[in-house]
C-alpha cells in the first residue's frame, strides 16, 4: 500500500484553514478532536483532492490531520533545533530551507520552546542514555498504531505473568527467584522489541531526511532555475526595450525622412503650380496683347479700306459731277454752235448777243473737250472753233 505524504500546499492550506477556525471562535466551542478536525480535513479535500485528484491523490480524515499537527509540532521542534544559532537566537529566515511552512506555523501555533520538548519526549533514557524521540514528526499512523498495540500487548502479558505467578502457590523462594528471572527475561524482550521499534523509526527518520534533503535541493534547483530564467526575462526584456527604443527611434527617423521628403513634393509642386501660373498668366498678357495688335491692326485696316473706300467715292462724284459739267457744255457749245449757224455770222446782231455770255462760256463753246477729269479746262487743248 502506498504511504500517504503530505504535500507543501496541503499543509499551507491545513494551516490557513486552522488559524481562520481559531480566530473565528470555532474551535473554542468544539470538545473533541473529531469535532475539531474534520472541518478542516473536509477543506483541504476540497479544495486539493476534489480538484486535482491526480496531483492530490490523498483523501485525508480527521484523525490524519490531528496526527498531521502533533508532527507538525515535532518538525517544527527539529527545524528549530537546527537553526538554532545561540542559546537564545535563531536563524529564523533559514527555517524556510529546511521546511517551507516552518513561519506559518509558527504564525498558527506560535512558538514553541526546545526545553519543553525535552522534558515531554524523553522517554527512553536507560536504553539510549539519552532521548530517544530525535524530535522529527512522521506522517505515519501505522507506526503509532504499532507502537501502541506493542505497548497493550506487554501490559497484557505482564498481567497473566503476574495471575500465573499468584495462583501457583509454590515454593515463595523459587517462586521469586523464577519470578525476577522471567521479569529480566520479560524485560530485555520489550526493550528488543523497543530497539526494533526505534530502529524502523530511525530508518523512516532516515528516509524522511533524505526525502527532505531531495526536497531542499529540488527547491534550491527550482529556484536556481527560476532566478537564471527571470535574469534572462530580464535580460530579454532589457533587449526587447532596446528593440524598441531603436526600432521608435529608426521609426522617428523615418518620419522626419517622410517628413520632410513630403515638404519637398509640396515646396515643388507649389513651385510648379507657381510656375504654371505666372506662365498661364504671361501667355494670357501675350495673348490679350497679341489680340489687342490683331484688333488694331484689322482697325486701321478697315479705317484704311474705309478712307480708300472714301477716297474712291469722291473721286467717282467728282468725276460724275464733271462729266455732268462737261455733258452740259458740250451740249451748251452744239446748241451754240447751231444757234450761230442758223441765225447769222458774227459780225451780225448775234455777235452782240454772244458778247454778252461769259467769257468762260465762250471758252468752253469753242473748245469744248477742254475741261480735264478734274473738272478744270485744259489750257493746252486746241480751239476747235476756228
Amino acid at each position: 500500500m502506498k504511504r500517504k505524504k503530505w504535500s507543501e500546499m496541503e499543509e499551507q492550506t491545513l494551516l490557513n484553514k486552522y488559524s481562520e477556525l481559531r480566530n473565528s471562535g470555532a474551535l473554542a466551542k468544539l470538545k473533541t478532536r473529531e469535532k475539531k478536525f474534520k472541518p478542516v480535513a473536509d477543506h483541504v479535500n476540497t479544495v486539493h483532492h476534489l480538484q486535482d485528484p491526480t496531483n492530490f491523490p490523498f483523501k485525508w480524515t480527521w484523525r490524519d490531520v490531528s496526527i498531521k499537527v502533533q508532527n507538525m509540532r515535532h518538525q517544527y521542534l527539529g527545524v528549530k533545533q537546527k537553526i538554532q544559532v545561540s542559546k537564545d537566537d535563531f536563524n529564523w529566515k533559514d527555517g524556510e530551507n529546511h521546511w517551507v511552512n516552518f513561519l506559518k506555523y509558527k504564525e498558527v501555533f506560535g512558538d514553541v520552546e526546545l526545553d519543553a520538548k525535552g522534558k515531554r519526549l524523553c522517554e527512553n533514557m536507560d536504553v539510549f542514555g539519552d532521548c530517544g524521540d530525535l524530535g522529527f514528526g512522521i506522517d505515519c499512523e501505522d507506526l503509532e498504531e504499532k507502537e501502541e498495540d506493542d505497548d497493550d500487548d506487554d501490559e497484557e502479558e505482564e498481567e497473566e505473568y503476574d495471575d500465573c505467578v499468584g495462583g501457583g502457590g509454590g515454593d515463595g523462594g523459587n517462586g521469586g527467584m523464577g519470578f525476577a528471572r522471567m521479569k529480566k527475561s520479560k524485560k530485555g524482550f520489550g526493550i528488543n522489541r523497543r530497539l526494533r521499534l526505534m530502529g524502523t523509526k530511525v530508518s523512516e527518520l532516515r528516509d524522511v531526511v533524505v526525502k527532505r534533503e531531495e526536497r531542499k535541493r529540488e527547491r534550491q534547483f527550482q529556484m536556481e532555475k527560476s532566478e537564471i530564467e527571470r535574469e534572462q526575462n530580464r535580460k530579454e526584456a532589457r533587449l526587447r526595450a532596446v528593440a524598441r527604443r531603436y526600432e521608435t527611434k529608426e521609426w522617428l527617423e523615418n518620419r522626419e525622412l517622410e517628413l520632410e521628403e513630403r515638404e519637398l513634393i509640396w515646396a515643388r509642386r507649389e513651385f510648379e503650380r507657381r510656375r504654371r501660373l505666372e506662365r498661364d498668366f504671361v501667355d494670357e498678357r501675350r495673348r490679350k496683347l497679341r489680340m489687342e495688335q490683331e484688333r488694331e491692326e484689322e482697325e486701321m485696316e478697315w479705317r484704311e479700306r474705309m478712307v480708300g473706300l472714301q477716297i474712291e467715292h469722291e473721286k467717282q462724284m467728282m468725276q460724275i459731277h464733271a462729266e455732268a459739267c462737261q455733258n452740259q457744255m458740250q451740249i451748251i457749245g452744239v446748241m451754240a454752235r447751231l444757234v450761230c449757224q442758223f441765225f447769222g455770222s458774227a459780225s451780225d446782231g448775234l455777235g452782240g448777243a454772244l458778247g454778252a455770255l461769259p467769257p468762260q462760256v465762250l471758252q468752253s463753246l469753242q473748245h469744248p473737250g477742254g475741261l480735264s477729269d478734274n473738272g478744270k479746262p485744259d489750257a493746252n487743248s486746241p480751239s476747235e472753233f476756228l
